[in-house]
């Protein structure tokens, strides 16, 4: 009996205690799936604004309670958070995702950077573009790409253009698993006023990206040419809701406990970010010349 007990106990004790912070825009259904992540609890929720938590959580009145009994805090908002709320969390050596790209500069995420590492912790950027199916092989460094042609267009209704060319080339970054070391840009205006920009990446490790992306909507299509052989797919709708039945989000949160669970495995998401940042930096500098708005 008592060693039944103990058992029970450990289980409990081992299981990663997950704490929510929404607003209005937090949507009911995704938090309940979470519920059903293995091997984890939700120690509680805290909305702000005038939001009101489902049933079947346990509402937090106060932020720091809820981060003092929590290993893994999820930002589950649709809005950018604080730097300084950022900070916080990370400084009580918590697990941290975020779902919307934070509004940062280059110094306050060096700072980041430096923070996540000293306290050994997993941040995690929600990011739709990496789960995308035909990248699952390169994602999951299966294959590593030597070259990338890629032509799409923006979603232009859900993001803003400069953020979602920070998420595609964050995620090509990431595939790739280098920092980048050239960067040639065109932009382009039509009679329209319709933006095209044309990128060619160079890589410290030798791949190259050429990446084509419009506000005119095109159909796209992709090649990843690597020592594996020549993949190549086409896509009707802009990337970022070219595979509508599946949940990211929830595939994101998964794939953000897998790497806490997995203590050998420390993930910087701040790392990655700060590359894809440096990248759409001297985008927009570039296009200022042409004078495009970016």
């Amino acid at each position: 009996m008592a060693t039944g007990l103990l058992l029970i106990y450990t289980y409990f004790a081992s299981m990663l205690k997950l704490g929510i912070f929404g607003d209005q825009s937090t949507h009911p259904e995704p938090l309940k799936r979470l519920k059903t992540i293995a091997e984890t609890e939700v120690a509680g929720i805290y909305l702000s604004g005038n939001a009101i938590p489902p049933d079947g959580f346990v509402s937090f009145s106060s932020p720091i309670e809820l981060m003092d009994t929590s290993d893994a805090i999820l930002i589950l908002s649709d809005k950018s958070i604080s730097n300084e709320l950022i900070k916080l969390i990370l400084r009580k050596s918590k697990h941290m995702f975020l779902k919307s790209i934070p509004n940062l500069t280059v110094r306050e995420i060096k700072e980041l950077i430096d923070l996540s590492k000293e306290a050994g912790i997993v941040t995690f950027i929600y990011n739709p573009f990496n789960y995308l199916p035909f990248l699952d092989p390169f994602r999951e460094n299966y294959e590593k790409p030597h070259l990338i042609n890629l032509r799409t267009c923006f979603e232009g209704t859900l993001l803003k253009p400069s953020h979602e060319m920070l998420l595609l080339v964050t995620a090509l970054n990431q595939m790739v698993q280098s920092n980048y070391k050239k960067l040639d840009v065109i932009g382009l205006k039509n009679s329209g006023k319709q933006i095209t920009i044309n990128l060619r990446i160079e890589y410290d490790n030798g791949c190259i990206i050429n990446l084509t992306i419009s506000e005119e909507k095109l159909p796209g299509n992709c090649e990843i040419f690597s020592s594996e052989g020549t993949s190549r797919f086409e896509f009707q709708t802009p990337l970022h809701i070219s595979y509508p039945q599946l949940n990211q989000e929830h595939a994101a949160i998964d794939h953000f406990v897998k790497l806490i669970q997995n203590q050998d495995k420390r993930s910087d998401a701040f790392d990655n970010f700060l590359n894809g940042f440096q990248i759409v930096h001297e985008i927009r500098k570039s296009l200022r010349y042409n004078e495009i708005d970016f």
